[in-house]
């Protein structure tokens, strides 16, 4: 090899050492940098040139130097797919812990100020009342408890709503950022396409970029990807084609406008099919496209546990619940377009049907659950006092009646009328389906013939419900608490109705949700909901602790593999200043050398 082509491989060196110190140098400044991953310069020999070609040494060869080869992007593929998913489940039970933790908070259990002390303070009315019946004190005891028992019901289950709404602005906080993730992620492979497309350069910032976007999107969904030649990756979110090179499919929402609820539910936009009906107009099939499924089993086996979006929806629920939805005589339409069945098909299994629909579509929401078996309750408790009221009274004389003659009521409906008159007839016909109803009297006490019939509830109609938002205290009783008067005509004092009471209240004959076996008393009913809560909060808890630990220990061996480190880089640097070094000495040589050769030639 000639002189010359000794400083062509000394230059080599001196160029490649001071590339390579420049990706030290890139590494070093971008170390606190959030998704950077350290660069490795990869060095390889240039082209060999032939130096003999006699017999004995056919292949005698000389190298020409170093050349640059390529900056690796240093990744795990095995760590990212496991960081990413473990991400995502660690979301999953962060979500779901934190709902559960927002119900214990509502219903107040933690600290013992709570909920239980209006149903302890009624039973404790109920027992004063006992005892003397005819004592003023004791009935304002009992109107007033009555009252702070109904005003607490109905601000927990506001609290449930007002929780709802907000995880209803957190899942269109969260489509949002995945939408906003994936337009992201479709310009960046267009840019790193059109980079890579020489096969020079690696646009391993923008491939940190995008792998960052990945690790976030994968917290909020299960995602599985690949990347083509062309570099660009394309991404599967819930099973369904999210990105594809350099377009995505965007998710966007609907609406729930019937109801007044607001809630959001997440489809694909690409995904949506018409059907026609019967006019032959085309109705979108919302179903068909539905991000996630919110009645699939939560499974770790079956990954459907995983992303902050399924564990918001699964939280929220797709309704506000009340004591219908866990009633088998409670023949609703939500009922019946969820299983897919008439109201005959329905009815003719109603306990099982009902006990599919709970554990379908109730169960697996935090929110919806409680909701459902909090506002069964109540129900029970508020409609037991009207019922003993009802029991007790006295058309003819008056005693526990309004003035139209219809029962008094402790709880009466914000809208709508709790009795309805029916005739004589349509009261024979009433009696004959072992129905009742109330004579009506005249001044003088005579039988007009007609009749107060009490308007049963019914679940497809919300302002005949007796539900947390569908009943008051009765506002005549908490102005004249005297108006019950617990006093029969002959003057004696009623303490039956004390007794009816505390009977009524102490009577195991409630279930807490249709998969409960054994019956309880309302006391005993709410109990065993605050239980539910605290076992359902206990699960979380360990396996958000789990998660959480798997997550840091996963992400910890991952960036032991493509973190920078300061240390590991000033090493490096050292390294290639010693190449770089080398190089300029060894240039300096071949130079002294070159100058005494030019000297002795002249």
């Amino acid at each position: 090899m000639s002189l010359f082509g000794g400083l062509y491989v000394g230059s080599s060196g001196l160029r490649n050492s001071q590339n390579a110190l420049n990706t030290v140098a890139h590494n070093l400044s971008n170390i606190n940098t959030p998704g950077y991953v350290r660069q490795q310069v990869a060095l390889a020999d240039t082209h060999y040139t032939k130096v003999s070609t006699r017999n004995g040494d056919p292949n005698q060869q000389a190298g020409l130097g170093v050349q640059y080869s390529e900056v690796r992007h240093v990744r795990d593929y095995f760590l990212d797919k496991t960081y990413r998913e473990e991400s995502g489940r660690y979301s999953f039970y962060e979500t779901s812990y934190s709902a559960v933790l927002e119900v214990e908070d509502i219903l107040g259990e933690l600290d013992g100020a709570a909920f239980k002390e209006s149903m302890e303070s009624l039973w404790t009315a109920f027992e004063e009342l006992s005892k003397s019946p005819e004592d003023p004190t004791n009935i304002s005891l009992l109107v007033q408890s009555s009252a702070s028992f109904i005003e607490n019901a109905t601000s927990v289950y506001q609290s449930f709503k007002e929780y709802q709404a907000n995880l209803n602005t957190q899942i269109k906080d969260a489509v949002d950022a995945i939408n906003e993730i994936g337009k992201s992620i479709t310009q960046l492979n267009e840019e790193i396409s059109k980079i890579e497309s020489g096969g020079v350069e690696k646009a391993n910032d923008l491939r940190d970029v995008r792998d960052q976007l990945l690790d976030t999107l994968a917290g909020y969904g299960n995602i599985s990807y690949d990347e083509d030649v062309k570099g660009m990756v394309n991404v599967r979110l819930y099973g369904e084609d999210f990105i594809t090179e350099k377009t995505y499919n965007e998710i966007l929402l609907l609406e729930d406008t019937e109801t007044g609820s607001g809630f959001y539910t997440p489809y694909w936009s690409k995904n949506l099919t018409y059907m026609t009906d019967e006019e032959g107009n085309r109705i979108p099939d919302y179903n068909s496209a539905l991000v996630v499924r919110t009645t699939t089993e939560i499974s770790a086996l079956k990954d459907t546990d995983i992303g902050t979006l399924r564990s918001l929806l699964l939280a929220r629920g797709d309704h506000y619940a009340d004591y219908t939805d866990l009633d088998a005589s409670c023949v609703t339409q939500r009922k019946l377009d969820a299983l897919e069945m008439t109201e005959e098909e329905y009815l003719a299994n109603a306990e099982e049907n009902q006990k599919t629909y709970y554990n379908d579509h109730i169960m697996n929401s935090i929110i919806m659950n409680v909701q459902s078996q909090f506002d069964n309750v109540v129900h029970a408790i508020a409609t037991k006092i009207n019922d003993v009221l009802a029991s007790h009274c006295d058309p003819k004389s008056g005693y526990l009646c309004n003035p139209d003659g219809t029962p008094m009521q402790m709880f009466v409906k914000t809208e709508g009328e709790a009795y309805e008159k029916i005739s004589s007839a349509e009261y024979d016909a009433l009696v004959a389906e072992g129905g009742s109803a109330y004579p009506i009297y005249n001044a003088k006490g005579e039988a007009t013939g007609l009749y107060w019939k009490y308007i049963e509830e019914d679940a497809n109609v919300k302002v005949s419900l007796y539900n947390c938002e569908g009943m008051e205290i009765n506002q005549e009783l908490v102005q004249v608490p005297a108006l019950l008067g617990f006093m029969k005509v002959d003057g004696s004092a009623d303490y039956n109705l004390g007794t009816a009471f505390i009977n009524s209240f102490a009577e195991e004959g409630l279930y807490l949700n249709p998969n409960s076996t054994a019956e309880s008393s309302f006391e005993g009913c709410y109990v065993d909901l605050v239980n539910q809560q605290a076992t359902l909060g206990n699960i979380y808890k360990q396996m958000y602790e789990f998660e959480q630990l798997s997550t840091e220990q996963i992400d910890g061996n991952r960036q032991s593999v493509i973190g920078a480190s300061s240390d590991e880089e000033l090493e490096h640097m050292i390294m290639y200043q010693n190449a770089y070094n080398a190089a300029s000495r060894y240039i300096n040589v071949i130079n002294t050398m070159l100058d005494s050769l030019l000297s002795m030639a002249m």
